[in-house]
């Protein structure tokens, strides 16, 4: 305990020297309108939480535009009005109307609300001129950022002569909250397109997220909150939604005998249970996931697995409390390890396998996270004779919060189907941070089943720094060769790896350009079981320059060793002989403003490529055509030549989206894929009644 209290008291005292703004909310027993009219009596008593600074373009200043924001509460509504000035009303950026758009490409206002207030969890909610609207649960600080969640509530925007105006209708029915809490964490922030400004109620430094990533909003750092006073009281709905459906199906299958033609037909239905203020508890039966968007295609020329997302609803709803171990350092690499990941149940090679029921409780009971799971899959029989027989998935994942921002954690998971037999995961986890610019995280893991041999534990550390201008991380992990874990995901086995990176980022200022960055990374992968090199990369980026107006570039070398302990066959009939294969690269990558009507991103990737050569291109451009209308356009291409063969890939992808309003909207994504000869079309058509 003195140890812990020694090891925790720089993040507390931390915590105690800094200011937090306040601001109440004004108790009403007289429902708001939500019309985005903010002339209601209620809200002329509210005092207006004002001061925003700006995060970026210059750190900490005071914002180039007015904006504040009033709280009012009834015993079963919050509502948030905010009043966004500005001087130039006709250059206000408003390009995207669909639910969960990314709006930080417009003005936008997202407001953040930390209602247990553990200083680390949160919801967000976000809209912009059009209503679009934007929510998402909030883990650790942004360690996981739960997109899918959609919640209920209602936001009414307005446009001013000098600005414009948005009012926020949230039902206490839809949070989780701490009854016994007079004041809750909250920061507001507003975008300003035009000027490619961020600003924040509660001050936020550059030291605070990446801006490279501006998904990963520094607002999310719910710790460096303000609060706002006046929720005693407020009485805890426990919600029962329930939601049966009914899926049609109609397969075709062309063939030389004229193919075949299935219709089939099933009921299912899902329920969600509020079992306490703060745990929710999740029923699913015969789940169908007609709703899910398609897989990005992906072509393979390593010989590692590949990563595909979860997208499916019922695994992603909370879905952080479940993430384990080491922090992912790279938002565009697919993740080292996984524990537990989800597509692991009812997805056997691309393939739905049917599932019978599922359970699920997820939330808090007082510092502790808690996340239980239970699947049954269904015995599946599929076209050429294969079957994969029915399997049963669980996990059960604690965490117990330490100081303000730090964690220790516990998981286990346990597969059992005729395929593998049974398969059982536990690991613990320490997650610290003893400040706002400083974290250290440590795992240990051990796997049993019946084909266990060897050591079958793994385990990690890492340790980061963050300031204004530098950053640097180290990471260490250690599979070996015995590690199984069944229901997780390894992009690579029996490995130790050795990551240290450092990264400067000065600024300009001047010019036009806002920042420069270089960077150096060493990636060592060593086998666990004998401790020969098998990959090593160092990389090297001697600038990048970004721009206030949002467009940047980066310059990367690398100079890769790769050791092959076995022929790898790269394409079919093209193999790679073992040995040990040192070669050099450089590439080339850039993108534009999104906010823009026509944007870019891509990269150019041209050198060795084992004992031969590679040219590897990618680019993306989207299209805002209208608030309600938009495209996105998508090629991959690579060209190898090696002493075995040549080949080329091309992965062609193409998005449209039409939104009618902010309920209504039309999805498709078209794809063509040369190497696994595959074209695909994935239409969606979306319709929120109420």
């Amino acid at each position: 305990v003195a140890l812990l209290a020694l090891l925790l008291a720089p993040s507390l005292a931390a915590a105690q020297s800094r200011e937090i703004r306040t601001v109440r909310a004004v108790r009403t027993d007289q429902a708001l309108t939500i019309d985005g009219d903010l002339s209601e009596a209620a809200w002329s008593e509210a005092v207006p939480g004002t001061g925003f600074r700006q995060r970026e373009p210059k750190e900490l200043e005071p914002a180039t535009e007015d904006t504040e924001f009033r709280v009012v509460r009834t015993d079963t509504f919050l509502y948030i009005g905010v009043e966004a000035r500005d001087s130039e009303p006709h250059a206000i950026v408003a390009g995207e109307m669909e639910r969960d758009a990314p709006l930080y490409r417009d003005d936008s206002i997202a407001i953040v609300l930390d209602t247990f207030g553990d200083r680390r969890n949160a919801y967000t909610f976000e809209t912009n001129p059009n209503c679009a609207r934007f929510d998402a649960l909030i883990t650790d600080e942004g360690r996981d950022i739960n997109r899918q969640w959609d919640g209920v509530w209602w936001v009414a925007c307005r446009r001013t002569s000098d600005g414009w105006i948005a009012e926020f209708g949230i039902p206490f029915s839809t949070l989780r909250f701490d009854p016994a809490l007079d004041a809750w964490g909250i920061n507001v922030r507003r975008m300003i397109r035009r000027k490619s400004e961020e600003v924040n109620w509660a001050p936020l430094g550059r030291d605070i997220g990446s801006y490279r990533d501006l998904a990963q909003y520094a607002v999310y750092r719910i710790s460096l909150a303000g609060t706002v006073e006046g929720m005693r009281g407020i009485e805890p709905a426990h919600p029962l939604n329930v939601k049966p459906f009914l899926v049609g199906e109609l397969t075709r299958a062309p063939g030389a005998d004229g193919g075949s033609t299935r219709d089939d037909g099933e009921v299912g239905l899902d329920l969600k249970w509020g079992v306490t203020r703060s745990l929710a508890l999740d029923l699913t039966y015969n789940t169908d996931f007609a709703e899910v968007e398609a897989d990005q295609q992906q072509v393979n020329l390593t010989r590692f697995s590949l990563f595909f997302p979860e997208k499916r609803e019922f695994f992603l709803e909370n879905a952080g409390i479940f993430e384990f171990g080491l922090p992912q350092r790279d938002s565009f690499e697919p993740p080292l390890m996984k524990v537990f990941f989800s597509r692991r149940i009812g997805l056997d090679q691309g393939r739905q396998v049917p599932i019978d029921y599922g359970v699920r409780m997820t939330g808090r009971a007082g510092d502790w996270n808690i996340g239980v799971l239970d699947v049954l899959t269904e015995e599946t029989g599929f076209d050429g004779g294969s079957t994969v027989p029915d399997g049963n998935f669980g996990v059960v994942r604690l965490k117990r919060n330490l100081g303000r921002r730090s964690g220790l954690g516990l998981i286990y998971t346990d597969r059992n189907d005729r395929s593998v037999g049974r398969n059982q995961v536990y690991g613990v986890d320490l997650d610290y941070k003893p400040s706002r610019a400083t974290d250290l995280a440590a795992f240990w893991s051990d796997t049993r089943d019946d084909d266990t041999a060897g050591d079958s534990w793994a385990a990690g550390a890492s340790g980061g720094y963050r300031s204004t201008t530098l950053e640097g991380t180290l990471d260490w992990v250690r599979v070996n060769e015995g590690y199984q874990p069944d229901a997780g995901f390894l992009l690579r086995r029996d490995f130790e790896r050795f990551t240290p990176r450092l990264t400067w980022r000065p600024l300009i200022g001047r010019w036009g350009l806002r920042s420069w960055f270089t960077e150096a990374r060493y990636d060592y992968f060593a086998r666990a079981s004998s401790g020969e090199l098998e990959s090593r990369r160092i990389e090297i980026a001697p600038i990048g320059l970004g721009t206030f107006k949002e467009d940047g570039f980066g310059l990367y070398y690398d100079w890769d060793t790769e050791r092959l302990f076995r022929p790898f066959e790269i394409r079919p009939g093209i193999v790679i002989p073992p040995g040990l294969y040192q070669f050099e690269s450089a590439r080339l990558g850039g993108r534009t403003n999104e906010s823009r009507r026509v944007s870019l991103r891509g990269r150019l990737t041209a050198g060795d490529f084992f004992d031969g050569t590679r040219d590897w291109y990618s680019v993306t451009m989207r299209l805002r055509i209208s608030r309600n209308l938009r495209a996105e356009t998508s090629l991959d291409y690579n060209d190898v030549d090696l002493p075995a063969g040549a080949f080329i890939t091309r992965i062609l992808g193409q998005r449209f989206d039409v939104s009618f309003s902010p309920d209504l909207r039309l999805n498709a994504f078209l794809q063509y894929n040369d190497a696994a000869e595959l074209v695909g079309a994935n239409v969606r058509f979306n319709w929120s009644y109420r």
